[in-house]
């Protein structure tokens, strides 16, 4: 069912922003209302230009452009750059899914998933800013694929419950790669002051 997996991680992430976030941290509030905002909009859409958005489309595409516009200048600049390849390979995965649907062997969502994922750590060091950086372009890119397909009057959604899925299986694979890595720098730095200790004691 299309939308699953947008629900059941956004239903996470609420319940962890809620309850297991600081509250004296500055971002819980705001995290909760737009996680909430994003699913009761998610249903949603509207008929513009003859192009059918989803509402939470556009409210996504509006939030992480104020969190673009926050950005130093040489970061905004790399950022948008780097928002532009992704949205690229966003809508060349859907062409050539399109066109050839044979390679595409494991389920689509997967595949994209992994693969936007896989663009946002090369080309982004920062962790905090590869999220941002995969749903400003995955929401580009739905936005330049219903173009490509406006001419051959192909019906399309912008920001579908199928869109949703697949941002949301990428911010599952992006925190488990950081907590990885996190989990790792941990393992080292303990291992590192194991290996002292026991050089003082011999």
């Amino acid at each position: 069912m299309e939308g699953l997996f947008f629900y059941w991680i956004s239903w996470m992430v609420w319940i962890m922003a809620t309850f297991f976030m600081a509250r004296t941290n500055k971002y819980r509030f705001l995290l909760s209302a737009w996680i909430l905002c994003l699913m009761i909009m998610s249903p949603l859409t509207l008929n513009i230009l003859n192009f059918e958005i989803g509402i939470a489309a556009l409210f996504l595409l509006v939030s992480l452009y104020i969190f673009a516009r926050r950005l130093k200048k040489l970061s905004k600049l790399y950022f948008l750059f780097c928002t532009f390849i992704l949205m690229m390979a966003y809508v060349t995965f859907h062409l050539f899914e399109l066109f050839d649907p044979v390679w595409v062997i494991f389920p689509r969502e997967w595949m994209l998933s992994f693969l936007m994922v896989y663009m946002a750590v090369l080309l982004q060091k920062n962790r905090m800013l590869r999220l941002p950086l995969i749903l400003l372009g995955g929401i580009q890119g739905e936005f330049l694929y219903a173009f490509i397909l406006k001419p051959f009057s192909f019906p399309y959604t912008i920001g579908s419950l199928a869109f949703l899925d697949i941002m949301s299986i990428s911010f599952s694979i992006s925190a488990l790669w950081i907590a990885v890595h996190w989990a790792v720098q941990y393992i080292e730095a303990n291992f590192k002051h194991f290996e002292r200790e026991k050089q003082k004691l011999s």
